[in-house]
């Protein structure tokens, strides 16, 4: 958008004995003076008509969190996959590595899976937390089914709290248990706010402690509390899950983690 400014140059020129003298008005009087006599000049300033949004367009702001000072990692910041992920660390839970790719490109993150079954996670591994938001926007730009998730309170003692949304609009609340070996679903629905198809989302976790709750572009879907696990600090992490339909290309535009 384009302002425009207008500019009114008064020049007032008296040619008394070859004296010239140049005099101008102040920006924020909308009158001049000329030879004492005041002339008012009206200004109409017209309203700029807008366009109105479409109803179905869902609009997430970014977090705001302190930006990293220099090259030392920050608890909180925003990734943007510019630089290289230092930072980060990745594993499969399933399925074969060399079907998969795992590459930064233009901005994104970008999850190449060409493997059934294959469940990658990234994970930022400076810092543990206790009370903690952790929010990643993707974009689907391969098959339908695939899972996007969150994970909180990471441990290699005890395991992790994860929040899987499937492009199809379903979500589960696991926990992937260390001492028994496997995942359990601690809840588990359906959403209307994820959009299905090759669309950007954006999903949000929260986790204080064992309070956990999961957003789904910017409306609350679930909240809870899990007294049987009670997995209370860990590391903070995303993922993308593939099963019997490919391939999975999903780009990642930012993993957030905020207090």
């Amino acid at each position: 958008m384009k302002t425009l400014k207008p500019v009114l140059f008064v020049i007032i020129v008296f040619s008394l004995i070859s004296v010239a003298c140049l005099a101008s008005g102040t920006a924020n009087d909308n009158s001049t003076t000329t030879n004492g006599n005041e002339v008012s000049e009206e200004v109409v300033v017209e309203e700029p008509v807008q366009d109105p949004k479409p109803t179905e367009e869902i609009v997430v702001e970014e977090p705001e969190v302190e930006e990293p000072a220099g090259n030392e990692p920050q608890p909180f910041y925003v990734e943007e996959f510019d630089d290289d992920l230092e930072n980060w660390t990745y594993f499969l839970m399933s399925g074969n590595e060399d079907l998969m790719d795992l590459y930064t490109e233009d901005g994104y993150l970008v999850f190449d899976l060409e493997g059934e079954q294959q469940y990658v996670y990234v994970m930022y591994d400076p810092f543990t937390y206790e009370n903690v938001m952790v929010e990643v926007k993707t974009e689907n730009r391969g098959a339908n089914t695939n899972n996007v998730s969150l994970v909180c309170n990471y441990t290699d003692k005890y395991g992790w709290y994860e929040f899987s949304i499937s492009n199809g609009g379903l979500y589960y609340i696991y926990v992937y248990s260390e001492l028994d070996g496997g995942y359990d679903i601690l809840a588990n629905g359906g959403s209307k706010n994820v959009i299905t198809g090759r669309h950007e989302n954006v999903y949000t976790a929260t986790c204080n402690g064992n309070e956990l709750a999961l957003y789904v572009n910017g409306v609350l879907e679930y909240e809870m509390t899990d007294n049987l696990y009670n997995l209370t600090e860990g590391q903070v992490g995303f993922g993308v899950s593939s099963f019997d339909v490919l391939p999975i290309i999903i780009y990642a535009d930012y993993v957030a983690i905020s207090q």
